[in-house]
């Protein structure tokens, strides 16, 4: 009964959110194991207002492996970039694949809203950040990021732990919650493309979603002109042999530079001491828009916010890392300050 009542709050709120209306259409995405539970709660609150929900099992971006609507007696499209295109809000519950990273940009290009999901296990809910003002929370992350502009292509310093990262600024931008297909958590000033010039050491406290299942001590990550070249700690050690797996040498690459401005999030267990435990431990991109962190990511750049003349990355996934309190120098002038912001 929990795991309803939680799923039905969500849908209902996810809908108040991006202020879908009687009539518009919201394609469901979910993959052929989805649990039910986790968007019956949707289709019902859909329902209620008199929107029409399309539920789409995904296999590949090319073909659905079904396609129904549970609004009204008539089919889409069957190929995903085709569904995708077609409706005005889209809710993402399958599992991300980066193969459909163009389908998903062509879908956002031709006008449809992302709606966003939460993650299979209850802990992962976010659904205690609701009453926030977005609009504020975005304008103080692109006021960030009009500060550090100033600065693009001066040299910035990570301390993490009396050590220390340096490598050139690339331009900022900042988002708030509710952001493309993120969620209520979202709130970051950041940057992306090929930071080929990083050197020195950053420590982490977070991994992904490693660190939900693997507590451990911090990982300490060395960087050799823009590549990973040395991963140590217990959780470093284990995310090295991940990185191994995948078998992408741009995988190794440093691919972005983010803080987070979110006052209202957690940061995660792990590194602090204590196991991971059921219910504790919040979802990974609520800890990395934790305010006062910063996020560095390896892999794809994803080319999202790049123009003309700037680098990007092309690999297999993007994968963030979390530093909880970090001190940040730009140009010179400190903006971070052992996990704290220092300017509004």
């Amino acid at each position: 009964m929990l795991r309803e009542t939680m799923f039905s709050e969500l849908a209902k709120w996810s809908i108040e959110f991006k202020n879908v209306k009687a009539g518009d259409e919201v394609l469901i995405c979910v993959s052929p194991d989805t649990d039910t539970t986790r968007y019956s709660a949707l289709v019902t609150h859909l329902k209620a207002i008199d929107a029409i929900p399309h539920v789409l099992v995904v296999n590949t971006p090319s073909e659905a492996v079904g396609l129904w609507s549970l609004g009204r007696g008539v089919k889409l499209p069957r190929t995903l970039a085709t569904a995708l295109k077609a409706t005005d809000y889209i809710y993402w519950f399958a599992d991300w694949d980066p193969a459909f990273l163009q389908e998903i940009r062509d879908a956002r290009a031709a006008g449809a809203q992302f709606l966003f999901g939460w993650q299979q296990s209850t802990k992962e809910a976010t659904w205690h950040i609701r009453d926030i003002d977005r609009v504020a929370m975005a304008e103080k992350a692109q006021r960030w990021a009009k500060m550090l502009n100033k600065h693009k292509g001066k040299e910035f310093r990570l301390i993490t732990d009396s050590e220390e990262l340096t490598g050139t600024t690339k331009r900022f931008e900042g988002w708030g919650p509710g952001t493309g297909k993120a969620s209520w958590t979202q709130n970051e000033t950041m940057s992306v493309g090929d930071f080929s010039d990083v050197n020195g050491v950053q420590n982490v406290d977070w991994i992904g979603t490693l660190s939900e299942v693997m507590p451990g001590e911090k990982a300490r990550f060395t960087f050799k002109d823009g590549v990973l070249v040395k991963a140590e700690g217990e959780n470093g050690k284990m995310f090295w042999k991940a990185l191994k797996t995948l078998d992408d040498p741009n995988m190794y690459k440093f691919a972005e530079l983010a803080i987070g401005m979110n006052p209202y999030t957690r940061k995660g267990l792990t590194s602090l001491g204590a196991p991971n435990l059921v219910m504790t431990v919040p979802p990974f991109h609520e800890i990395k828009q934790s305010e006062g962190t910063i996020h560095t990511a390896l892999g794809d750049s994803g080319g999202r916010i790049l123009e003309e003349g700037e680098t990007s990355i092309v690999a297999k996934l993007h994968i963030d890392v979390v530093s909880f309190t970090p001190t940040l120098y730009v140009d010179d002038k400190k903006y971070v300050e052992d996990g704290k912001l220092l300017f509004e």
